[in-house]
């Protein structure tokens, strides 16, 4: 499997979180493209400082208890250059820290699988990865209406 290591420098973010989280192996995850429509089309406008052109990442984080509760935290976001005070208690701020990430490139069509597959591969190979979060990276090139598309799977890699 191909993937690409980069260092990155301390990135910043702004969206929506899907209320509630999400539920590993249930339909929940069929809420994911609502949440993206209505980032869109409801808060995207008012984000201040975005990157252009704007550079989007779904954000999964997994809770403290996610071996028992299966639960995870999703954020659809943009990049932004610094953080702000968000007005708009449906808005949140993340940062991603800095330090070297490995990626993957996926299909966005067959995701699911796709994802599993490369968990695999990262248990297999016993690659150092952080695994409170992973990030999936919408490419500028790439249009997602369409069949064919690809994006990033991306993780941070542990120090050793």
């Amino acid at each position: 499997m191909e993937y690409v290591v980069k260092d990155f420098n301390t990135r910043y973010f702004a969206g929506i979180e899907l209320i509630g989280g999400l539920k590993v192996n249930t339909n929940d995850y069929d809420k994911i493209p609502g949440l993206w429509d209505d980032f869109r089309e409801v808060y995207l406008d008012d984000i201040p400082n975005k990157i252009v052109p704007n550079r989007f990442i779904g954000l999964e984080m997994y809770r403290f208890d996610f071996m028992e509760s299966k639960t995870l935290d999703y954020f659809a976001l943009v990049e932004i250059n610094e953080l702000f005070d968000c007005e708009d208690d449906d808005l949140v701020t993340k940062k991603l820290p800095k330090g070297r990430y490995i990626s993957f490139t996926i299909k966005h069509d067959d995701l699911m699988n796709e994802v599993e597959r490369v968990y695999k591969y990262v248990e297999d190979e016993g690659l150092n990865v952080h695994l409170g979060f992973d990030v999936k990276e919408y490419l500028v090139t790439e249009d997602y209406k369409f069949p064919g598309a690809k994006l990033l799977l991306t993780f941070k890699l542990e120090d050793k």
